[in-house]
């Protein structure tokens, strides 16, 4: 039987306790110096050792992390917070069983434990992952939600059982959870940006501006934040404002290929309207800001799809059909089930008066058996009208 630790030396707290500030201001080498100085001075200091482990785990020294975590339970078996440390280092591992056992047995030593609970749900969240078995998020929310019952101020476990919410579309739970979460701590950037995107899909324009202004505020540097912001405004049909934060985000982030494609969306939406206004000239012009911004993001992601298909549809709708078919055929060939861009290509295949070449292509269509009724009526009538497959 292990002999019952000492109390640690005045000395042996203050280095420890220097060392959990490193960890917090994420200097982790300081942090295990200062840790092992502590255990130094005391050899059976138990917040120390398991302190110890999670530093190690911070460095990614699994082996060492769990031969500390083992001493500080070998020196107390009842004491919580290392079974937990030992939980969080096996997660790390992927070894959700053995992560869970730990998290259990630190529940089970300390049953009011919101940070086991909590790590307990982000198991589950990891094995959903891997698994989409429903199940697993059921034991997630049930963890998280004994984590803010035991500790009501715990932001992060009210955030993760938001995103569950978000992830089963129950959106009004989804935005109370996110908001709890920011009555705790407002400075959570991600949480911001994701409340706004549920009061986007619920049509609360305003309080979506409101939540991304608060994003913003939080961290002036998050380009989601301004991404989010630009999606807003789409909702909202307002692309022109759209367009000013996606330019935002590019001068943050000259890479950003989403900032490009919403840039050539937003373009699209003005050239539209601009069409159906009658102003065919500016519409033109138009159409072809919105082809540059969707051959930016192509060339920022060869493999964009949506990108090459919506490249295509503009010159289809600029009745530039060869140009059209060359996009349509791009997005083919890195897609071959993207529906639309077969629809389309016969479509203009049409308008050239290809008659075998359209038909070609809605066979094709057909045969994916797609979703959209409507489309999937035309393509068979012309199909019969073009003389049949080929």
């Amino acid at each position: 039987m292990a002999k019952k630790a000492r109390k640690p030396s005045n000395k042996g707290i203050e280095l420890n306790n220097r060392g959990v500030t490193a960890i917090a201001n994420g200097d982790v080498d300081k942090a295990i110096a200062e840790f092992k100085a502590a255990i130094e001075l005391n050899d059976d200091y138990v917040e120390a050792w398991s302190n110890l482990g999670l530093a190690y785990k911070h460095k990614g020294r699994f082996g060492d992390a769990i031969n500390a975590l083992e001493k500080a339970i070998k020196l107390d078996r009842k004491y919580a917070q290392a079974y937990n440390h030992l939980g969080i280092v096996y997660l790390a591992q992927k070894k959700h069983k053995d992560a869970l056992r730990q998290f259990e047995k630190a529940i089970r030593y300390k049953n009011k434990f919101s940070d086991a609970h909590y790590n307990k749900g982000l198991t589950y969240i990891d094995l959903y992952l891997n698994t989409k078995d429903q199940d697993d998020l059921n034991e997630a929310i049930e963890a998280f939600k004994k984590a803010t019952e035991t500790n009501t101020d715990h932001a992060y476990a009210h955030f993760e059982l938001a995103n569950v919410y978000q992830t089963l579309k129950q959106y009004e739970k989804a935005i109370i959870r996110y908001r709890l979460a920011l009555e705790v701590n407002p400075k959570l950037t991600e949480a911001w940006n994701n409340l706004a995107e549920l009061y986007t899909k619920t049509g609360q324009t305003l309080k979506a501006q409101q939540a991304l202004n608060r994003a913003m505020k939080s961290d002036p540097d998050s380009t989601q934040s301004l991404l989010n912001m630009g999606l807003n405004y789409l909702k909202d049909d307002n692309p022109q404002m759209a367009v000013r934060e996606f330019n935002k985000v590019i001068r943050k982030d000259p890479t950003n290929e989403l900032a490009y494609f919403n840039i050539g969306y937003a373009y699209y939406k003005m050239a539209l309207s601009l069409q159906e206004q009658g102003k065919e000239s500016s519409a033109l012009t138009v159409f072809k800001e919105s082809n540059t911004a969707y051959e930016s993001a192509f060339k920022l992601k060869p493999n964009y799809p949506q990108a090459t298909y919506n490249l295509g549809y503009n010159y289809f709708l600029m009745k530039d059909y060869p140009k059209a078919n060359e996009w349509f055929l791009k997005t083919i060939s890195i897609d071959k089930t993207f529906e639309s861009a077969y629809y389309s290509l016969g479509m203009s295949k049409n308008m050239q008066g290809q008659n075998s070449a359209a038909a070609d292509a809605f066979c094709k269509y057909v045969k994916l058996k797609p979703k959209n009724q409507n489309n999937l009526k035309t393509a068979k009538d012309l199909i019969k009208t073009l003389g049949g497959c080929p």
